[in-house]
């Protein structure tokens, strides 16, 4: 898949209403004009246009750390929510399966510079010592983003399916969504399905972490 597309596909699941596709639409035009990507779609078949293992985690840190505070101006509070949308996007990327674990954790580090991430990481660290000194154990068989506020794995009843998202329910609980998903995922699911997934929590929405055979 070309970067171009990735980040096209990002913007229609957002909508266009939403400030994350502005600030996608920014960073798009930065990559293309200061990080040496000019050639981002300039070809319908793709064979001239960057991939999307040229998005490097360097170029998170120079978007957020010089384009957006030297070249555009910006006041801290802004660069804070540009840096939010930066995180929503390397989420996404993940959850959708075009980047895998490693390069998720380099993104994400350079989106939150050194300082916030050491932070995180300690807490994280924290975290894990008070689960195992209290005798619990978390099961995970799939690669966990620590930004995560939730995580949620068991079988879900689909309640509501739309190009990108899903809603879902489990036995006794409340709707759950919007789970953001590959169009191809959704494009095979229908409300009703049985279906098991593992989801993660990230602001005012889940991304999809691994997902199970559908049932009818």
């Amino acid at each position: 898949m070309t970067l171009d597309a990735a980040l096209a596909r990002y913007r229609e699941v957002l909508g266009a209403e939403s400030p994350d596709a502005a600030e996608i639409e920014r960073f798009r035009s930065f990559l293309a004009t200061h990080a040496g990507l000019g050639r981002l779609a300039t070809a319908p078949s793709g064979a001239d246009a960057a991939g999307l293992d040229r998005l490097r985690c360097f170029h998170f840190s120079q978007y957020l750390d010089w384009y957006l505070q030297e070249k555009e101006g910006l006041a801290a509070i802004s660069v804070g929510a540009a840096r939010a949308a930066m995180r929503r996007l390397n989420d996404w990327l993940f959850g959708a399966g075009l980047i895998g674990p490693e390069d998720f954790d380099e993104n994400r580090e350079s989106i939150l510079g050194r300082e916030d991430f050491s932070a995180l990481h300690r807490e994280e660290e924290a975290e894990e010592e008070a689960a195992g000194s209290s005798g619990l154990r978390e099961e995970k068989d799939f690669h966990v983003p620590g930004e995560y506020s939730a995580v949620l794995s068991g079988e879900f009843v689909l309640t509501k399916v739309q190009e990108g998202i899903l809603y879902g329910r489990r036995a006794g609980e409340r709707e759950i969504g919007p789970i953001l998903v590959e169009r191809l995922v959704s494009g095979g699911h229908r409300i009703g399905d049985r279906v098991h997934l593992s989801i993660g929590k990230a602001g005012d929405h889940w991304n999809l972490l691994s997902i199970g055979p559908r049932q009818r």
